[in-house]
């Protein structure tokens, strides 16, 4: 069988107008972030292995892995956080650093989930400062960004990792054991909760109400008496401060928590972002603190915070919430070899477009096919033009 006219799972072709909505909308974020002081930085689409794969995301990623020429492993990224944390590593740039980034990302998906395999994604990353100021900093850009773009209805969630972090450490879990509780949390399955909870009731209270800890930010102040530990209650003050210092700033109602979040990579160690439209439930954001990256590569703990936006779903978005406007006119001119020089002063202006087809029937169905309104027809005797829609000559 030839695979040859087939895409791989989780991979599709974007054309035309989406196509062209896709570059536009990372140029004005990517526009944004220059007026805030971020600067770009670009990595390679693969790297060796290693620089992904340590911990349990590398079973979760199912990286995309090759064999170079001398036979060391290869993986495309999975994500921008971890070659960029290589980078600057690597140099030996010195923080406070704003960066930012626009590339595709690669991840293995099972068929079920309908989830792209490959994703284009831009974001920032803010490395070193203080911590507080950097999440509200980088909360309050994305936010500031996606209204660049035309996304006024941005929800973002935000949790703590040491939550699940710190239960999982109280608890004794094995490493099976830890992704079965993240799995039960990311579904928030009451049931599954309720079996595990009767497992471990050192935190019974707390685990039971985990699931139904999110929306309002309001929540936070009666959670504090349903555990003891003193990790989480840390978690919930950084999560209380940075809510605080936002709404400060005008974006409390675009708040909201959730402290069952996990994070797919297991990086984060503190505060996590979440973010989606309230007219889907669809995630298209992620990201947070992530001080411990830096020890895979430095072998010490460096501050830094960042944020990753799903362009793809931004598009599809973008297309749902758009209202039908007023499009400007668009012309098709054909022209025969006599008439070229009349023909090219014509399609001067941006609405205009010079033909290529051979005869008028053709650039007729042309016309009429990508969505123009008006075809000019110049001739060596004269110039006719025709509404596309109705078919009239004039």
């Amino acid at each position: 069988m030839s695979w040859n006219r087939a895409l791989p799972y989780g991979t599709r072709d974007k054309l035309f107008g989406e196509s062209r909505q896709m570059t536009e909308t990372a140029y004005k974020m990517m526009a944004f972030f220059y007026t805030k002081g971020y600067r770009q930085i670009e990595t390679p689409t693969f790297e060796y292995k290693d620089v992904f794969s340590r911990g349990r995301e590398e079973r979760e990623q199912r990286l995309y892995q090759f064999f170079d020429d001398r036979g060391r492993t290869l993986a495309l990224r999975p994500d921008m956080t971890l070659p960029i944390g290589r980078v600057v590593s690597t140099i030996g740039l010195k923080g406070p650093l704003k960066l930012t980034y626009s590339g595709k990302v690669f991840r293995v998906f099972d068929d079920y989930t309908g989830k792209n395999n490959e994703q284009m994604q831009t974001g920032i990353e803010i490395i070193g400062g203080d911590p507080l100021k950097a999440e509200v900093e980088a909360v309050a850009t994305v936010i500031q960004s996606l209204q660049a773009v035309g996304l006024d209805d941005t929800i973002i969630e935000i949790g703590h990792a040491e939550i699940y972090q710190s239960l999982c450490r109280e608890l004794g879990l094995d490493e099976e054991q830890r992704l079965h509780f993240a799995s039960l949390l990311t579904s928030k399955s009451l049931s599954g909760i309720r079996a595990f909870a009767a497992e471990h009731p050192q935190e019974k209270a707390f685990l039971l109400e985990l699931p139904r800890l999110f929306g309002e930010t309001s929540l936070l102040t009666h959670v504090r008496g349903l555990t003891t530990s003193r990790s989480i209650h840390q978690a919930i003050d950084r999560i209380e401060a940075l809510v605080y210092q936002l709404t400060l700033l005008g974006y409390g109602t675009a708040l909201s928590v959730d402290l069952g979040m996990v994070q797919t990579f297991e990086y984060y160690t503190g505060v996590i972002f979440r973010g989606y439209a309230t007219s889907s439930a669809t995630e298209f954001l992620s990201g947070g603190r992530y001080d411990d990256l830096f020890q895979r590569f430095e072998g010490q703990k460096r501050a830094a915070v960042g944020v990753g936006v799903n362009l793809d779903e931004i598009v599809r978005l973008k297309q749902q919430q758009s209202e039908p406007t007023n499009k400007a006119i668009r012309t098709l001119i054909h022209y025969e070899e006599a008439a070229v020089v009349d023909a090219l002063k014509r399609a001067q202006g941006p609405l205009y477009e010079l033909s290529v087809c051979e005869t008028v029937v053709e650039s007729r169905e042309y016309a009429i096919e990508h969505g123009f309104q008006t075809l000019v027809i110049c001739q060596k005797d004269g110039v006719t033009t025709e509404s596309v829609e109705k078919g009239e000559t004039s």
